[in-house]
């Protein structure tokens, strides 16, 4: 695109210097830019991207957009934008680089603080039942069409350019549909990364407590992810006349007590719907019955009643599948048809992962990492056995402080033994996070060596469960789930929990066959 395109589209943009040159990519980061290039400088959390301007234009950039002026001296014989905050610009102009690729699918957000990545994937493997081609990008994997490979960023929502980049595969690919896991920073008015996107269908699965130390205090943060509803009146440039792309949809979980707030912020012109377990809703769940093995229950919907028998664990994945058939259902798929096709998903990576190597106790990996997706899962796990309930977790460096002592007393409440050990310490003191951990657990009686212990090395953390199984107990490693590190300092250590946990258990003389897990 001509440079002189792209700058209509930022908002607030004050051009310094502009020659009418051709745009052939857009990136942030130096190490990226190829000839022909815009580069986009802006502060990040560790580093500071203008001090990289000189690297950008030694490698060919042609253009830069800057946010700090005392930098403006260096772009004296060069093309450059000032905008007063590069990181909200990025969606606009990402958008309109790869020309509104969201405009030629349908486009499902689905945002919530607990439940996002399963919804996706099994949203994703309802509408596909249906004939339809999808997309999908969550915090686990990316999907487009038939090609399915591990999302290794670290970032449930990419950044805006990546954002674009793979709608614009999606589109290219005949994707129909494209499901985006929308979080909560992603969303917000300060960084912005889902505009432009086009939404179609906006999903919450739930708010409870999380990244108080982005957004400040619990009702920011629900507002911020209440934008996502706000999106749904959004139009891109040139594109109001779409037809297929005027219905719009909002889908809230009725046992969320903030549900309201979210589908009063949709346009007055979006369809409602909802669903849930517990109060009256469109689609609902009854009958539920939760076992090691899986869940069975009956759904009611506007669209008939039926049976539902899940290889999923927990029972929490009722909601997530109630969410997906919410999708599926309101877009045309035949309610057999998308219950068939989730009836086949044997789990999601890394979330309630059954790890089989032959042990007399059960373990399972998830990646529940907050109080409110610790107390939904306990209280579903406890039950299941009548030995000892065991868990290895830690808490985020650098993230929400105050969840820590939360998570520590939770486990307290539901568990017999405790293993606190490493998560991603990033640039804090691994025992200070671990101390932090301990306090909530102590208010629950429980005193260290006895009914907790403290084991920062995420190894020997699992070592130390697995030997104090017996039979019949229950083991969850929490926390990790599919990611593929720990953080240490600003390095990124590779990690697999899975992996480990079958090493550990190998090592332990247990060599059954390990269940294949299929995506």
């Amino acid at each position: 695109m001509h440079l002189t395109d792209l700058v209509r589209v930022i908002p607030d943009a004050h051009v310094d210097h502009i020659n009418t040159v051709q745009i052939h990519a857009i990136t942030y980061d130096s190490r990226k830019v190829q000839p022909g290039s815009l580069f986009v400088a802006m502060k990040g959390f560790h580093v500071d991207g203008h001090i990289f301007i000189r690297q950008a234009l030694e490698r060919g950039a042609v253009a830069v957009l800057y946010e700090d002026t005392a930098y403006r001296h260096h772009l004296d014989t060069i093309s450059s934008i000032y905008v007063p905050n590069a990181r909200t610009a990025l969606a606009p102009l990402a958008a309109a680089f790869y020309g509104y690729p969201g405009q030629s699918m349908r486009v499902v957000g689905i945002t919530g603080t607990d439940g996002k990545t399963t919804t996706t994937f099994l949203t994703s493997v309802a509408l596909e039942a249906g004939g339809y081609i999808t997309g999908l990008m969550g915090t686990v994997d990316f999907k487009i069409a038939g090609r399915q490979w591990a999302n290794d960023t670290r970032q449930s929502t990419p950044e805006a350019v990546e954002v674009q980049a793979l709608l614009r595969d999606m589109a290219n690919a005949h994707c129909e549909y494209a499901v985006l896991e929308a979080t909560s920073h992603a969303l917000s008015a300060s960084w912005n990364r889902l505009g432009g996107s086009g939404f179609d269908i906006a999903m919450l699965t739930n708010v409870t407590q999380e990244h108080l130390d982005f957004h400040g205090t619990v009702e920011q943060y629900r507002r911020d992810k209440a934008r996502l509803f706000e999106m749904l009146g959004e139009i891109a440039p040139g594109f109001s006349d779409d037809q297929h792309k005027q219905r719009k949809i909002a889908i809230v979980n009725a046992d969320d007590p903030n549900h309201r707030m979210f589908l009063d912020a949709a346009p007055d012109s979006a369809e409602r719907l909802t669903y849930a377990v517990h109060n009256p809703a469109d689609l609902r769940a009854f009958e539920v019955h939760s076992t090691r093995d899986g869940l069975r229950f009956r759904v009611a919907t506007p669209w008939g009643e039926a049976p539902v028998r899940l290889q999923l664990t927990g029972d929490f994945n009722v909601a997530n599948v109630l969410a997906a058939l919410s999708v599926a259902l309101v877009e045309g798929v035949p309610l057999e048809s998308a219950i068939a096709a989730l009836e086949r998903v044997p789990g999601v990576r890394g979330r309630m992962e059954r790890i089989n190597c032959g042990q007399p106790f059960t373990v399972l990996v998830d990646y529940a990492h907050t109080p409110g997706s610790f107390e939904k899962l306990l209280k579903i796990v406890r039950p299941l056995t009548k030995q000892k309930l065991i868990v290895v977790f830690g808490s985020a460096g650098e993230r929400d402080r105050d969840k820590r002592p939360l998570q520590g007393a939770i486990a307290a409440r539901f568990c017999d033994f405790l293993v606190l050990t490493d998560e991603d310490p990033r640039l804090e003191d691994r025992h200070a996070i671990i101390d932090e951990i301990a306090a909530g657990i102590e208010q629950e009686g429980k005193r260290e060596g006895m009914g907790y212990v403290c084991i920062p090395d995420r190894a020997t953390a699992i070592r130390r469960a697995f030997a104090q199984a017996q039979p019949g107990d229950i083991v969850l490693l929490l926390g990790k789930g599919h990611e593929g590190s720990i953080i240490y300092g600003q390095e990124n250590t590779p990690w697999n929990e899975v992996g480990e946990a079958y090493a550990a258990l190998t090592e332990l003389g247990y060599n059954g066959e390990p269940r294949k897990h299929s995506k």
